[in-house]
This record gives structure tokens, sequence and C-alpha cells, in this order.
């Protein structure tokens, strides 16, 4: 039974009891559908709140309006001239196009857009020169602090600055202005940028979009252009060092070779060593003729030992044309001999002459054949000479040639920085001629596909958008509100709830009357005047259950009707009852057992004394003459209504009560006693 003041409590199912107590958690859409019809004023009012507070923001605020332009990284570069550049082309990775998008956000980039579209002087951008309030800035408490006292608060102190640092303040404000109203972002899989500015002037916007990409460009070639002058400058200093280096090297190493003597031919050789390989040449052959003519010399002096000098053969014998004709002399006085030897004897006088003839023929030959050997023996003598004086000279060449070694040594090293440095100087004329001829040839590395047109739509705020998200976000809040509400509900709402937390069968459920019941006399009036109601029926409900739940079916005669704290309508249901049971023709009896915080003889409007109480019934004293216990006129019920005591569980525990109570069950069909709350005394 529920208290009838209790207004949220009528009859449904609590949303902690949604799910059904089977194996599988089952969503019960009836009982969903039951909170929210329950509590649809309570959606109802925080949709509308939400919705109306929302439309007071959004027309509220001032429409913005978003331009954007486009920009294409370049992944191809057009070279005029086949020439490495100062500074290559943009990257493609995601690394390069992120520094692009950083450049464009950078504070020097939009600072420049800040001096060329003039946005100091600006109010969008610039607050100083804002007139008048906002309504945002109407409903800040904070905007109407004093200065010392926000400086106390959020500690923002202004320093004293001079007229330059606060131009320079200012010009820093606006640049943080114009970036929290600008975007670059990078679309997916391109090679684009997109720059959006959002200003409440659409043709400010888009100017200031297409002024950000012009910059961009500009600040490009820019780059470019500096670079390449300060590499034509760095590259022309280090060619004039490089040709004072060059020189010097050159220098040192024609002064070492001229102290060393370090003379080379065409054939870019020493003369040195030219020398000692000619030399050594001329020594190889040398050796050779001598050899060759000592084997001779010792031939000639083995064939003089022997004596077959003239029959040896000797080559230089053989081609004598002296001795060629000395021996055909030789043979002519042989054949002639031989003749006159036919004729004459050996004393004849011709042959002596032809002896003595050819005697003086052979002499000549012996003598001819003794010079050639002398000529032999000089000749390998003058050949050993030779031999020994180009073994000097090829040893002196060989010492001036160490010594030429060791030189060149240090000539080698110094040849080699020389040509170090001309091969530097090369390099870096080559490069300064590049860079001065392709000074004239740079381009962006970026360039405009798509110009910012001036937006013709508010970009902020998106009216209808944000109405629909405040009425989703109204109704979401309104149904967790809802929810929540009936979460925190403890009543109980079905007997199946009742009967599952505390394990007890219920005996009903009371309707709830509305406020005017209330107001008409009570629901114990409201339960007399209908009896055909359904809230008497719920009372005759409950009477029927009570005749079941005795123990073997018999029906209670005493029956105690409490609650769990004050003001839960204990002594409402209990007068109920009584009533519509003593309409039935049951003797009821209405005890009030609550010494605390008695109310029945103030509702029923009986006089202090007029009737008996409990009080009077409990006590040892005899009860005074004339008075007798409360009958309804109607009903017929009896109440016996109670008194504050001090000490109620001293009256409960006498005797006194067990012996009333055994006295009430004979003379009444029901006793229906009002405890005490459970929960704030002890009494019930």
């Amino acid at each position: 039974m529920y208290d009838n003041h209790t207004t949220e409590r009528q009859q449904g199912i609590e949303p902690a009891q949604m799910q059904d107590n089977g194996d599988s958690d089952v969503i019960d859409v009836r009982a969903f559908l039951l909170v929210l019809w329950r509590r649809k004023w309570i959606i109802f009012n925080v949709a509308l709140i939400t919705i109306v507070m929302s439309a007071i923001v959004v027309f509220q605020l001032t429409p913005r309006y978003t331009a954007k332009a486009m920009l294409a990284i370049e992944t191809r570069q057009n070279r005029v001239v086949d020439l490495e550049a100062v500074m290559s082309g943009l990257g493609t990775d995601q690394a390069a196009i992120k520094t692009e998008i950083d450049v464009l956000q950078s504070r020097r980039l939009v600072g420049k857009l800040v001096d060329d579209v003039n946005l100091v002087n600006d109010p969008e951008f610039n607050a100083e020169l804002r007139e008048g309030r906002g309504f945002l800035q109407a409903i800040n408490p904070f905007t109407y602090l004093p200065d010392e006292w926000s400086a106390a608060i959020f500690g923002r102190r202004k320093a004293e600055q001079s007229p330059e640092e606060a131009a320079q303040a200012t010009r820093a404000r606006v640049v943080d202005q114009l970036l929290s109203q600008m975007t670059v972002a990078n679309p997916p899989r391109s090679y684009t940028l997109e720059v959006a500015v959002e200003s409440a002037d659409p043709k400010k916007a888009a100017k200031i979009a297409n002024g950000l990409a012009n910059l961009y460009l500009t600040d490009q070639l820019e780059v470019k252009f500096e670079a390449t002058e300060r590499a034509n400058e760095w590259l022309n200093e280090r060619v004039f060092e490089l040709r004072e280096k060059v020189r010097l090297a050159e220098q040192e190493a024609q002064q070492f070779r001229e102290e060393n003597q370090l003379i080379q031919t065409q054939s870019a050789g020493l003369v040195n060593d030219q020398q000692l390989a000619q030399l050594n040449t001329q020594l190889v052959t040398a050796r050779t003729d001598l050899a060759r003519i000592e084997a001779r010399e010792r031939q000639i002096e083995q064939n003089i030992v022997d004596g077959t000098v003239e029959e040896s053969g000797l080559l230089e014998v053989v081609q004598s044309p002296l001795i060629q004709r000395l021996k055909e002399q030789e043979s002519e006085v042989r054949r002639r001999r031989a003749e006159l030897a036919t004729r004459y004897g050996p004393k004849h006088p011709r042959m002596m002459n032809v002896e003595a003839e050819l005697a003086d023929v052979r002499t000549k030959i012996s003598l001819e054949i003794d010079k050639i050997v002398a000529g032999i023996r000089g000749e390998a003598e003058v050949a050993a000479i030779r031999v020994t004086t180009l073994e000097q000279n090829l040893e002196a060449l060989k010492q001036e040639s160490f010594k030429n070694s060791r030189a060149q040594v240090r000539m080698r090293e110094l040849d080699r920085e020389a040509e170090a440095n001309r091969l530097l100087l090369q390099t870096f004329l080559t490069r300064f001629k590049e860079t001065s001829s392709s000074d004239g040839m740079q381009q962006a590395d970026a360039r405009i596909i798509s110009k910012a047109d001036v937006p013709v739509y508010a970009s902020f705020p998106k009216k209808r958008i944000i109405m629909v998200v405040a009425a989703v976000i109204g109704l979401g809040a309104g149904v967790a509100l809802a929810f929540l509400m009936e979460s925190l509900d403890n009543g109980y709402r079905s007997p199946e709830h009742l009967k599952q937390d505390l394990n007890l069968r219920p005996l009903g459920m009371i309707p709830l009357v509305g406020k005017a019941v209330l107001q008409s006399g009570g629901p114990e009036k409201y339960i007399i005047s209908k009896p055909s109601s359904s809230f008497a029926e719920a009372h005759r409900s409950i009477h029927a259950s009570l005749m079941f739940s005795g123990a073997g079916g018999a029906t209670p005669k005493v029956l105690a009707v409490t609650s769990s704290i004050p003001g839960e309508g204990k002594s409402t249901a209990t007068l109920c009852l009584a009533h519509i049971l003593g309409r039935t023709g049951l003797k009821i009896l209405v005890v009030e057992a609550d010494m605390r915080r008695p109310v029945l003889r103030k509702r029923l409007g009986l006089e202090k004394g007029s009737f008996v109480s409990l009080n009077d019934v409990l006590s040892r004293e005899p009860i005074p003459a004339g008075l007798s216990i409360y009958a309804d006129d109607v009903s017929g019920i009896h109440v016996l209504w109670t008194d504050k005591e001090e000490n109620p569980q001293k009256r409960f525990a006498a005797p006194e009560f067990q012996s009333f109570l055994s006295e009430a069950r004979k003379q009444y069909d029901l006793v229906l006693i009002d405890t005490p709350p459970i929960m704030a005394v002890s009494d019930a």
C-alpha cells in the first residue's frame, strides 16, 4: 500500500526491473515506454529549454563566412636550362607537406599579411577598436570586474610599455586573432593545400585568403632569390680566395722545382731520369761489346799459343783486303813454285827466288795478322775503359736520381695541392656561372589552382544544424534526466517488484488520487463518498487478499499498518481500509498506536476528552464515566485515538496492552493498528 500524498508513485515498473529475470537479459520495451510516458513533461521541458537557450545563443551570434583558396605543390619542376638549382624543389612526403602548412601558418608570413591588409586597424581583428558589448560579453560576469580585480584574480597585469612596444603587442594580438580564424589543411592523397579564412565580412574573408596564397608564392620566390644571391656572394668570395691559393701553390711548386733543378721534358719525365735510362742502355751495350771482344781476344790468344792464327778463320783476318791480296799472291807464288819444281831442283836460282818471294808474302801476312790482333786487343782495352766510364757515370746519375726522387716527393705534394686548388677553382667558377645565369629563372614550388571566391552563405553558425542538434541533445538530456529520476525513485510500482525485493506477497495496489481529492477532505472522505470508485475497489481487493493470508486460510483478526518513514500515508491507508470494510458490515476497530506523532484526532475533528483514547485504555486508572469509543456515522467503524506519550514502549510492553488486544479480538471482526514508522522509531 502506498501514500496517497506522494504524487510520483503511480502504477508501473521501475527501470531497475526492466529486464527479465531469466537467464538471458531481454529489454522490456513496454517498460521503457511507460517510463518515458510518466516523465513526458520533464523530457518536454528539458528539450524546450535547451532549444530556446540554443536559439537565443545562435541568433545572437554574428554570422561568419569562410573563403577558401587552394594551392597545388608542384611535383614536376620546369627547367629552362639543365642546371642544378641552388634550392631544390619541395619534397612530396608528408613531412614536406606538413612543413609547408607550418610555413603558411607561420607568424612571419601571417604578420606580412596583417601589414598588407592593414588588419591592425580592423575592429574585427583588433579588439581594442570594438565598441559596445556583444550578448555573450554582456552575460559574462568577469567583463564587469575592475582591472585591478581581474589582475588579482587572473594574474594579468599590464606592464608599462613604450609606444613601439604597445604597437608590437597589438600587432601580435591581431596575428593571434587571424591565426585563430584561419586553417590550412592538406586533403588526403593529394598535393594540394587548402587555405580557409573565416570573417564576418565575406569580401574580407576572400581578400585575406587570396592575399595569404599570393604572399606564400611571393615568399617562396624571395627565399629562392635570397638563397641564390647569398650563394653568388659566397661563391665569388671563394673563387677569389681559390685564385690566390692556386697562384701561390703554383709559385711555390715552380720555385721548388728551380731550386732542386727538377727539369721536365715534354714526355712528362725528368731529364735526369731520361739520362739515367739512356746511360743504363749504353752500359748494357758496352758490356755486351766488351764481352764479345774479350771472347775474340781469348780465342786469338789461344790460336797464337797453338800457332793456328792464320788458319783460325778469324773474321777480321778473313775480311781484311790486304790479307786477301797477300793470300792471292801467296797462291800465285805457290803455283809458280809448283811449276818450277817440276823442272828445277831446290837449289836452282829460280826455285830459290820463288821460295824467297813466298817467304816474303808469308811474312807480310804474319805482320798484317799481328796488326789485326793488336787492334783487337786495343779494341778490348777501349771497350773495358768505356764500360768503366759508363759505370762511373751511371753511379753518379744514380746518386743524383736518389736526390731528385727525394725532392720529387715534395714536388708531387706541391703539384697535387696546386692541382686540387685548380680543380676546386674550376668547380667554383662553373658553379658561379650557373647560379649567375639562373638568377632570373627561379620558380615557385607551388601555384594557385583556385582563388577564394566571395562566399554567399555563412559558414557559422549553421542554425538548422545547431537547432537540430540542440533538439536532439535536449531530448537526450530529458530522457537521461527522466531515467535518472526514475532510478532515484525508490518506491514500488508493481507487486512483482515488491515481491522480488522483499520476498513478500503483496496484498494489492492503491491508485493515486488527484490534488482535488486531497483539497476536498482527503482520501478517507473520498472513499466514503465514492464507494464504487477504483480507489475503493483497490481497498476491497486488499481485504480479499487479507481473507486468505492467515494460517490455514483463516482471516487475520489484528492487522498492523506501518511505513518506513513518516509521511508515507499509513494513517490514511488505515482509515480508508477501515471505512471500506465498515461499509460491508464488518465490525472494525482502528487503533492509533503512534504515540509520538498522533494525527487521527485532528483528522477526525475530535475534541480532546470527548472520546476514549488508547492512553485511557492502557492506563491502570478506570475510564472516566460518560466517555465512549468514537464511531463513524457513515461506515460505523470505531476509532481509538491516542495522545503523546514520553515512553510508548513501556505502554506496549505492559500486560494491559496484551489484554486490550485479546479483548478486541473477541469484540471486533478486524483490528487495524496504525503503528509508528519502522525506520524512525522502535515502537512498531
